[in-house]
């Protein structure tokens, strides 16, 4: 799961006994991804006048690169959340969602129980007094300018309630006014696939007004959003009445019919190749291999156009080891090829052997300890015409094998608590070796005032059939703990390390009623792992996620930070584009976005073999004459690892 803004409260009403009233799912005061990004202070140069960003038609934005905030090249402000999780079946991968959080990540200080102007997403100026295509004419409403959007309520998030909407203005350069076009009010999406009888609507609103073709046009978006009230605390979140909104594009020479795209996009993504974990020791790994993995995971894709025939689509994978900077993996044939018809769905899920007649492929590395690697989903269709948007055709995700056992992603989406005091919490880990027990790391939602800061006892347990059985440590005097770092976790070292094998369980027995408000994981369901017991019997969970607890184990108390950790702050606002591409295999057009200071960056070239084939200092021009038709790699990085950024590139003469 991409890094995500949404801490939402869900209040479930459950047939189950009374376990389930002492369940608490909340969301957050704020939000740790906004709070702890770092301010981007770089200066976009290109597309400028007068020290303002300009827009020229077409405008295509679809959210696919995954940055936290809005796109420069298209949006001034930057208080909605870009992310690629809170959708339910988007367009294309990645959404801008609407809630009642600031920029900071913080719920706006004007926020009640009463509906109020929260989230606000606003264009650089847009020239609409001009085309620019090979010859540039002057822009009129006969040129049948046409504004495209898809929306969604609620998503994975929380419904806007009634009386909550979502509203667009068009800005009016003549007289300084901004003017209402379009709205929608607030209702579940179970009421919205009902009304609308699908999970995105699109909306088409023509541009008419002769004032607004100038140079100075403008668009917003902006949603009414309200909070809880504040009777308990420990549960109080912002992030309530979510609006998610995907594909926007703006064009002339449209109608209201033309509601179809020359694109192949990706939708979903994946983000472990394991079974159950995200994250584990190479030697619990090891130990077990085969059976650790998840041959069944793929991506989803869609073909947008609504061109009679079907498109040719060559689906690419590769597993690139971060250690050896080589592809460990692909599967032969790479790319497999396929047929999709137009608004058509399909499934890619790869081959994990390199011929048929190979064993399915397992990790493996010459990493001495840590191994990271890094999985890449990629389409491509050379069925004309071509793709309008690229940065939909590939995703990807870094598996490693660090010393800890995670379920969850290392993002919360909501915070999950009991409400009972002397209220016990098991989460169950199982080893594949014996190994030794030095820390439980937590992270803990911080909730408005720090209300959750209530003490509880760190407790471990061996198995009893599959249940938490006797108590094997536990510690008093602790409570929820805050880092000041994206998504980091607290670490609780245990006394004495403990040798753990087989089953145990970790978790903690609560001293008061409050909701300590652990960070909760929705995208990855370990369920059957979260053991409930305020009655003197244990349950599983009634809420569908997992934990954000992790024990760490081996010899180190703390956590291993890898390489993607370290240079996640700055690399979150940084990207590269490679343009033309497909490439006639004369020349490349690069350009960094989000970095400050490129002269120590290089380029490398790999290509399917893993090979490094070219290699310069980076350079935003790059020849390709020498370079066979294919698919190859594009790497710039730099020498402090802060710079680490991979695209495809592919040679079509």
């Amino acid at each position: 799961m991409q890094i995500i803004k949404y801490f939402l409260i869900i209040l479930l009403t459950w047939s189950v006994s009374a376990i389930s009233a002492q369940e608490v799912l909340t969301g957050l005061s704020r939000n740790p991804v906004l709070k702890n990004a770092p301010i981007d202070k770089t200066t976009i140069s290109s597309n400028q006048k007068g020290g303002q960003i300009e827009i020229k038609l077409p405008m295509l934005e679809d959210f696919s690169i995954p940055t936290f905030y809005p796109n420069k090249k298209y949006w001034a402000s930057k208080s909605v959340f870009i992310n690629r999780s809170y959708a339910v079946n988007p367009p294309s991968i990645g959404v801008a969602t609407f809630d009642a959080m600031n920029d900071t990540g913080a719920v706006y200080s004007h926020m009640g129980s009463f509906s109020s102007v929260a989230d606000t997403l606003t264009t650089n100026n847009i020239r609409l007094d001009s085309s620019f295509g090979s010859i540039q004419a002057a822009l009129n409403p006969a040129d049948s300018v046409y504004l495209s959007f898809f929306v969604q309520p609620q998503g994975k998030g929380a419904s806007p309630l009634e009386g909550d909407s979502l509203v667009l203005q068009f800005y009016n350069p003549t007289n300084s006014q901004w003017n209402s076009v379009w709205n929608i009010d607030g209702m579940s999406l179970d009421t919205f696939r009902v009304k609308y009888d699908t999970s995105f609507l699109q909306i088409m609103i023509p541009i008419t007004n002769p004032d607004y073709f100038t140079s100075d046009f403008k668009f917003r978006f902006y949603n009414y959003a309200r909070i809880p009230s504040a009777d308990k605390p420990s549960w109080r979140s912002g992030l309530h009445s979510h609006w998610n909104l995907d594909y926007v594009v703006l064009d002339a020479n449209r109608s209201i019919n033309d509601t179809s795209y020359n694109d192949m996009a990706i939708q979903t993504y994946q983000t472990t190749l394991l079974n159950d974990f995200q994250s584990m020791p190479w030697n619990q790994y090891q130990a077990a291999s085969s059976a650790m993995m998840n041959y069944g995971l793929g991506v989803n894709y869609k073909n947008m156009d609504d061109i009679s025939g079907q498109k040719n689509v060559n689906q690419y994978f590769y597993i690139y080891d971060l250690w050896t900077k080589t592809i460990a993996f692909e599967p032969k044939p790479n790319p497999s090829a396929v047929n999709i018809s137009s608004q058509a769905y399909k499934t890619f899920i790869p081959i994990y052997s390199a011929t048929a007649n190979d064993p399915a492929y397992i990790f493996s590395t010459t990493a001495p300890e840590y191994p990271e690697f890094r999985v890449f989903y990629s389409i491509y269709t050379n069925t004309p015409p071509p793709d309008i948007i690229s940065s939909n055709d590939t995703v990807s995700f870094y598996q490693n094998f660090y010393n800890y056992l995670s379920y969850d992603d290392g993002v919360a989406e909501a915070g999950y608590g009991l409400s009972t005091p002397g209220g016990r919490l098991a989460y169950k880990f199982t080893l594949n070796v014996a190994d030794t027990l030095q820390s439980i790391q937590m992270y803990f939602n911080q909730t408005l005032g720090n209300a959750n800061q209530q003490y509880f006892y760190l407790t471990v347990w061996d198995d009893n059939n599959g249940t938490p059985g006797n108590i094997i440590y536990e510690k008093s005097g602790l409570r929820p703990e805050f880092e000041n770092s994206l998504f980091k976790y607290y670490t609780y070292v245990l006394d004495n390390p403990l040798a753990v094998s087989g089953t145990f369980y970790v978790g903690w027995r609560q001293t008061t009623k409050d909701n300590l408000n652990v960070g909760f994981d929705f995208s990855n369901i370990q369920s059957d792992k979260i053991f409930v017991n305020v009655t003197g019997n244990w349950y599983n969970t009634g809420y569908k996620g997992s934990l954000m607890i992790r024990p760490i184990l081996g010899q180190e108390q703390n956590a291993h930070v890898g390489v993607k950790d370290v240079i996640v702050k700055e690399q979150n606002q940084a990207s590269f584009k490679i343009y033309p591409n497909p490439n006639d295999g004369t020349f490349v057009n690069l350009a960094l976005e989000g970095v400050s200071n490129s002269s120590d960056a290089k380029i490398s070239i790999i290509n399917l073999q893993g090979q490094i084939i070219h290699q310069q200092d980076y350079n935003t021009k790059l020849n390709t004459n020498s370079f066979s038709p294919g698919i190859y790699f594009i790497r710039v990085y730099d020498s402090s690892a802060k710079l680490n950024l991979i695209q495809k590139l592919i040679i079509s003469r």
